[in-house]
C-alpha cells in the first residue's frame, strides 16, 4: 500500500471488485492484490476515534457514509488540521468526472499522512476481523487469463479511460486479437 516507501497521502478504491482487479493486474509483473474494505465499519470506527479528539468532534458527528460537498469544511478539518489521528474512511469525491463515474472510484483517506496508509487502517478497531479487511492475492501466473476475462466483462482501458488515449494503451495489455487460435 505505500509507494517506493513514501507515505500513501490518498489511495484510489473502487466500488467494483473486478475494475480493482483490473487495476491490480495491468502492469503487474509479479503476483499483485486487491484489498476489499467494509467502509461502513472505517466510517464508524474512525468517527469513533475522531469523536475523541478536541476540536475534531463537531465535525466527526457530522460524518457519514457517503460524502457531498456540503461536508467539505469538516473533512478539511479531519484530515487538514492538527491534532492528526490515525484513522481510514472513505470519502467519495464531490464532484464526479467522466472516468470517476465510469471506474466506480471513491476514496480511502488517512488521517495521518505522515504515516502509512496500512499503520492508519490498523488503528481501526476489529481491523483484525475477515469481514472488515481482506487482502485477496492475484498469482502473475493468472494475469493473462484474468485480463482477458475482464475484457470479456467490458473492463479494460479502453472502457475505464474513454476516449483515444485509454483505447492506445489498452493495445498494450490486452485485445482479443491476442488471442490463440486453436485449431481442431
Amino acid at each position: 500500500m505505500q509507494h517506493h516507501g513514501a507515505p500513501t497521502r490518498l489511495l484510489d478504491f473502487d466500488y467494483s471488485i473486478y475494475i480493482a482487479a483490473y487495476f491490480a493486474l495491468e502492469n503487474a509483473d509479479s503476483d499483485c492484490a486487491v484489498w476489499a474494505v467494509n467502509l461502513w465499519w472505517a466510517v464508524r470506527q474512525s468517527k469513533k476515534l475522531l469523536l475523541r479528539v478536541e476540536g475534531k468532534k463537531e465535525s466527526a458527528q457530522r460524518m457519514v457514509e457517503f460524502t457531498q460537498e456540503s461536508h467539505e469544511k469538516d473533512y478539511n478539518n479531519l484530515l487538514f488540521e492538527k491534532p492528526f489521528v490515525r484513522v481510514a474512511f472513505s470519502l467519495n469525491p464531490f464532484r464526479l468526472n467522466e472516468r470517476l463515474r465510469t471506474q466506480h472510484a471513491v476514496f480511502i483517506a488517512p488521517g495521518t499522512v505522515s504515516d502509512s496508509f496500512m499503520r492508519n487502517l490498523v488503528a481501526l478497531d476489529g481491523h483484525e476481523k475477515s469481514d472488515n479487511l481482506i487482502k485477496i492475492v492475484i498469482p502473475h501466473e493468472l494475469r493473462k487469463e484474468a485480463l482477458e476475462r475482464l475484457f470479456d466483462m467490458n473492463i479494460s482501458r479502453t472502457s475505464l479511460f474513454p476516449g483515444l488515449d485509454g483505447y492506445a494503451q489498452s493495445l498494450g495489455i490486452f485485445h482479443p486479437s491476442f488471442r490463440e487460435v486453436r485449431c481442431k
